[in-house]
């Protein structure tokens, strides 16, 4: 245990150092500013590693000089200004992040399938052309594996892969927990801290095991994440967002929608300035991304088959058409078919698949939002306003509220037509469900809110 709390530190160090690189200039002296910092500095070292690897293997060597240069400039930036506060955060994130891993279990399949193997890839080998055509999902890894091969050290060993996904998900449920903290001062509420109180409760419910998260996790934790920068008061930073926005895409290809975000943000904000998204580190990433796609697979997108290129030699065209029918009719419930003799293709048209789907996937989507949903509309009734009383909170919505909104209700959209598994998108229904209650609810009383936040974050802790 002690080994994976020194580990966790020295590894959520590293990321804090490196955020320094890519931080505002006006980063406050706050827990949710360091908190900003760390997801910059995974987000850069995912980058790093992504570029690295078209060249060289992410060996134990380059890896552990990377983590002594990000050790090295943590303490030349800080070497005068080192505030306590900081220290107490790292250590705080390591406490978090050796949680989650000693309550993890063994039982991770997709880890031994090809999460672990493709890691292994990378610490081992430059990318390698045609990669998917040794197993197809290596067509399908994530960010996340390349952020895991970095932390692969001459100190930690193999032993480091495993650490960066908890810490990932630490300083996102860092940020849930230090934004609902924000409700317990009087007149600091807004629906960016309520919206947070409701995702701890299903964090606390679904997202609080490691071996379940998978590439998935993180993903939706984006996009939650992203959500509540949508409903912060503040103005909006688009090479900030523009970044979380690719970050979710590149850990899961279900999460296109989420690039709906800086989209919007460009549109509505648009001046010349923010043409220079066009060079930012998001447009950079999302680019060698896809040149990595379509390296290992002949696609930009896999198994998307309108965005490969026949004329590569290792496109196998048959094959991912074959990988994309089938990914399909599995996430709507293939194996529980009713009629034996329909193709997979005709299953997957005109709701063919909707009765199976219903009795097993569907069922199980309601079993684990029933529960959730009941549990919202008791708070919302215990939170009702107080007739003629100065203390009700006044819930104002913006033109970035209804951008989640419509943001969430189109990955829905897209969820249900394209990929109705549960953990392929339920961040779009978690954020639908909160974001709708919140539309219809016009205000609530603050001191009950105050008391039952109180309770509910004692619980979810």
């Amino acid at each position: 245990m002690i080994k994976i709390i020194i580990f966790s530190f020295i590894t959520n160090l590293m990321f804090y150092s490196y955020g320094h690189l890519l931080k505002n200039k006006k980063s406050s002296n706050k827990i949710e500013s360091y908190n900003q910092i760390s997801i910059l500095g995974c987000i850069l070292i995912s980058f790093i590693a992504l570029f690295i690897n078209f060249f060289f293997p992410l060996n134990e060597i380059f890896n552990t000089i990377l983590l002594v240069l990000g050790l090295i400039f943590f303490f030349l930036i800080k070497r005068v200004n080192l505030k306590k506060k900081e220290i107490y955060y790292i250590f705080l994130t390591s406490l978090v992040t050796t949680t989650l891993l000693l309550y993890s279990n063994v039982y991770r399949p997709d880890a031994g399938l090809y999460h672990l193997p493709y890691t292994n890839f990378l610490n081992e080998h430059k990318i390698i052309f045609g990669l998917s055509n040794i197993h197809f999902r290596f067509g399908m890894i994530s960010i996340m594996q390349y952020l895991s091969a970095i932390n692969n050290n001459i100190l930690f060993k193999d032993i480091g892969i495993v650490i960066p996904l908890a810490s990932l998900v630490t300083f996102f449920i860092i940020h849930f927990f230090n934004s609902t903290l924000e409700i317990f001062k009087k007149n600091k509420t807004s629906l960016k801290n309520i919206f947070s109180l409701f995702i701890i409760i299903f964090i606390s419910y679904k997202i609080n095991r490691y071996s379940s998260y998978g590439n998935d996790a993180v993903g939706h934790l984006s996009f939650f994440y992203l959500i509540s920068i949508m409903l912060s008061a503040k103005k909006k930073d688009l090479n900030f967002i523009s970044l979380i926005a690719v970050f979710a895409f590149l850990n899961k290809p279900t999460m296109i929608v989420i690039l709906l975000f800086p989209l919007l943000i460009f549109i509505k904000n648009y001046n010349i300035k923010n043409l220079r998204l066009i060079y930012s580190l998001s447009s950079f990433l999302f680019i060698f991304w896809i040149l990595k796609n379509i390296v290992i697979t002949g696609c930009a997108i896999y198994p998307l088959k309108q965005t490969c290129f026949n004329n590569l030699s290792w496109t196998n065209i048959e094959e991912i058409k074959q990988e994309s029918t089938s990914g399909e009719a599995w996430s709507k419930a293939w194996p529980d078919r009713r009629n034996n003799k329909i193709s997979m293709d005709d299953y997957n048209k005109n709701f063919n698949w909707f009765l199976s789907w219903k009795d097993n996937h569907g069922r199980h989507v309601l079993k684990i939002l029933t529960p959730y949903l009941m549990t919202l509309l008791i708070i919302l009734y215990l939170l009702r306003k107080e007739k003629n009383s100065q203390n009700n909170i006044l819930l104002e919505k913006d033109i970035y509220f209804i951008f989640a909104l419509t943001v969430s209700i189109i990955g829905c959209i897209l969820f249900f037509i394209k990929f109705p598994l549960f953990r392929y998108g339920y961040s779009y229904l978690i954020s639908s469900i909160i974001l709708a209650i919140l539309a219809i609810t016009k205000n609530f009383s603050e001191i009950k809110l105050i008391k039952i936040s109180k309770i509910i974050f004692l619980i979810c802790l």
